[in-house]
């Protein structure tokens, strides 16, 4: 099993869009500098990463650990249902949350809105876990209530999934990798979107 802060690591490394030293590694991915050291140590010698002069990613390939490392539908959620369409929902969503509720699309919502591919019947995004209770207190004032079935899926990681989050469309969706990492890690036609994604965004996987 990969360890999150390893995992922490390779999100950073792959979304900073620019080289890193290690000490701006450390501090950026929220790991121990002697730690931090030792995976990158390792990244360099599997042949994903140069470490010199600085930090950079040599293949691209180095998602597939965050794919494997930590599947999206594993990772803690908090759903909700609501009848109305999940293309209306990503829109309603983003409104509700304002600027003052965190959030990240993933999963076919995000891809919706960077490379669409098929349309989504479930909504996912990320969220800050001490903002649950605010999301639902929200929710239910708009008649999307708690349901295990449901179709919408707040998703709480430890992943600093925020990390290299952009605005699209006037919603807030994770960065390309992180987009393919999940999309692909929860195989059938979300593969096949992830693999649409790569070949829309130039993703060297």
């Amino acid at each position: 099993m990969i360890p999150g802060s390893a995992l922490r690591i390779v999100n950073v490394v792959l979304n900073s869009g620019k080289p890193l030293s290690l000490r701006e590694l450390s501090k950026e991915a929220q790991v121990p500098l002697s730690r931090c050291s030792r995976y990158i140590n390792e990244l360099e010698r599997l042949g994903y990463v140069r470490k010199r002069p600085r930090i950079k990613v040599i293949n691209e390939e180095l998602v597939y650990l965050i794919a494997y490392g930590r599947p999206l539908k594993s990772l803690k959620t908090t759903n909700f249902e609501s009848l109305e369409r999940s293309q209306y929902l990503i829109k309603k969503i983003a409104e509700l949350a304002g600027e003052r509720l965190a959030y990240a699309y993933t999963h076919l919502a995000g891809a919706e809105l960077v490379a669409p591919y098929v349309v989504p019947n479930e909504v996912y995004a990320y969220v800050k876990e001490e903002q649950l209770g605010r999301w639902t207190e929200i929710f239910e004032k708009n008649q999307i209530y708690p349901g295990e079935g449901g179709s919408i899926h707040l998703v709480v990681s430890d992943l600093n999934s925020f990390y290299g989050a952009r605005e699209v469309r006037g919603a807030k969706v994770v960065s390309n990798f992180l987009l393919f990492a999940d999309l692909y890690s929860c195989g059938g036609r979300e593969r096949e979107a992830a693999k649409f994604l790569a070949e829309r965004m130039g993703l060297r996987v």
